[in-house]
């Protein structure tokens, strides 16, 4: 059974999405491998009590394992798995070593949510692997776009329907009033938020779901003629057809 007013983020990172959701009346897990910025939205977010529950651990394949994580001190957000992920050629990452669960471990401890946020700098794709394995699953989910077969992948779970999201543009996006979601927050997001989910997305911007890859290669192409055309980064929504009734 799906708990309604149930968000997970995983890739806390600052909170400053896990607040959102927060003041929005949901309650929140969050996932994050860093124990700096653990203690850091401890501190931030500890007005909100037990609405609130932070992991310090790593998605990976397996629930259990000590695996070695690679923090940016320069550029805390691009922390990965994978060390070439989080350098991108111009950083030098810090290993640390944490522990993993996966998304089995997480339904089976805390249930499952109206929505997932997932952006864990290239290891959503383990995410969406273990989704597809799943038989459980969010009404709403959200990645992060890395080899643009996310539609397909999303589609596989059983969503019917999604949106791209630029988040480049979020300091140009307001939430609906009255909310469409929880209660309104007059929020303003950044490109380091995630920004608007489920209902809150514009209505007219949900299309087929297997139409979504099509639509990130040729904005990958046109990125490769000149960044100023496309700029920012990706996120794909998805939902059933039903969820948007």
């Amino acid at each position: 059974m799906i708990s309604n007013d149930l968000i997970f983020d995983i890739g806390l990172h600052r909170g400053l999405d896990a607040q959102y959701y927060l003041n929005k009346g949901f309650r929140v897990i969050g996932l994050e491998a860093v124990p700096a910025l653990v203690a850091e939205c401890r501190k931030k977010l500890h007005s909100h009590g037990g609405r609130l529950v932070i992991v310090n651990k790593a998605l990976y394949h397996e629930a259990g394992k000590t695996v070695t994580f690679y923090t940016v001190p320069g550029k805390d957000d691009w922390g990965s798995l994978n060390q070439q992920v989080a350098e991108k050629a111009v950083e030098k990452a810090t290993p640390i070593t944490v522990e993993t669960v996966d998304l089995t471990w997480l339904f089976d401890r805390f249930g499952v949510p109206r929505y997932i946020k997932c952006d864990i700098e290239g290891a959503d794709i383990i995410f969406r692997e273990q989704l597809i394995r799943e038989t459980r699953r969010p009404t709403f989910v959200s990645i992060e776009v890395n080899d643009g077969h996310e539609g397909a992948a999303l589609a596989e779970c059983g969503y019917e329907v999604a949106q791209i999201v630029n988040q480049w543009f979020h300091p140009f996006r307001q939430p609906p009033n009255p909310a469409r979601e929880g209660k309104f927050v007059a929020a303003q997001f950044t490109g380091e938020t995630s920004g608007l989910f489920g209902l809150e997305l514009p209505a007219t911007s949900w299309q087929p779901i297997d139409e979504i890859d099509a639509i990130t290669r040729r904005w990958k192409e046109l990125r490769a003629i000149d960044e100023q055309l496309a700029p920012g980064w990706l996120d794909v929504h998805a939902a059933t057809r039903a969820a948007l009734v």
